[in-house]
């Protein structure tokens, strides 16, 4: 009976720690169960189509296609090496597109052309398959942005490894149509990799985490590496542009390069693009914050036809 009591005496006289650790154990565990909900997903069976991901650039045109998937279909993504690809330049015919097997594992290839492309001219791309049926896409491969001059102004160094950066870029625009582009900042480096005998070589590899901003021409919201922007404050004019980045200096590479690249984008590129991107902040339990059901330029099928033709800049930070 002492025994017993005594026990008792030494539970009321826990420590207030450990009886605070307790009443947060308690209390998550009720928020645990109490927070749990069933949903039961509804949706339609879709039929399966080419899913069709192009991209166009002045020296090579390159598409990969592949089987769409049902929502309950957890097999790996069937790549189809078995299409007739063809494409056209300005409504004439140009040529049939070739596959090149990638990874003989997964069967990831893509068809390419085999010369160069023509800024300012359209491509369409025709993809017959014998149980898909046929699937096309359209876009438009603009001319290369007219730039007069782009000038690094301020970048990190050995002694502020971390700072802002800030280039500028001077750009005519054309009036007479409606242009779209994008502007990059990334680095390139040479980085030291250690070989299975021990042996160090060096490899360049790239960087891409410094999104650039100029409002109000572009502010690059979501803060991706590419900022996308028109040329509605353009307007046929030349203007000198002023951005500003998140500059590195990464002197544990034996070189580090900063690359600045402008591109000129096909309309149905920037289209597709600024339809991906998230609808606002992700709040919890605020709705849905990924879009769903995002149109795209491809007939018959899935996926995206982009097109861009750029100009790159290169500045050595040492």
């Amino acid at each position: 009976m002492k025994q017993h009591i005594f026990h008792i005496t030494q539970y009321h006289h826990l420590s207030l720690a450990a009886r605070t650790i307790r009443i947060v154990m308690a209390l998550s565990v009720l928020l645990f169960f109490s927070c749990q909900k069933r949903l039961d997903l509804k949706y339609d069976l879709a039929p399966v189509k080419q899913v069709i991901i192009a991209n166009a650039y002045p020296d090579i045109l390159y598409v990969n296609i592949s089987k769409s998937k049902q929502p309950d279909d957890f097999r790996p993504i069937e790549f189809l090496d078995n299409c007739i690809v063809t494409l056209y330049e300005d409504g004439i015919y140009r040529e049939q597109l070739q596959f090149f097997l990638k990874d003989t594992l997964s069967g990831l290839g893509y068809y390419r052309t085999a010369t160069a492309l023509s800024p300012g001219k359209t491509y369409r791309i025709v993809s017959q398959h014998p149980e898909l049926g046929t699937a096309e896409t359209t876009e438009y491969l603009p001319e290369y942005p007219a730039l007069s001059k782009v000038e690094l102004l301020q970048h990190a160094d050995s002694v502020q490894t971390s700072s802002t950066g800030r280039y500028t870029f001077t750009l005519q625009d054309d009036g007479n149509r409606q242009d779209y582009y994008f502007v990059a900042a990334f680095y390139k480096v040479l980085r030291p990799v250690l070989q299975e005998d021990g042996d160090t070589v060096y490899r360049y590899d790239y960087i891409y985490n410094s999104p650039s901003y100029a409002p109000p021409v572009f502010t690059n919201p979501e803060n991706y590496f590419r900022s996308y922007f028109t040329d509605e404050l353009l307007n046929g004019k030349t203007m000198m542009i002023p951005c500003t980045f998140p500059s590195q200096y990464y002197g544990e590479f034996r070189e580090s390069y900063l690359i600045i690249e402008i591109a000129a984008v096909g309309e149905n590129y920037y289209k597709w693009y600024v339809s991906q991107l998230p609808k606002g902040i992700p709040y919890l339990n605020d709705g849905q914050f990924q879009r769903v059901n995002t149109p795209n330029n491809i007939v018959n099928g899935f996926g995206h036809f982009t097109a861009n033709s750029s100009m790159y800049y290169t500045f050595r930070i040492h």
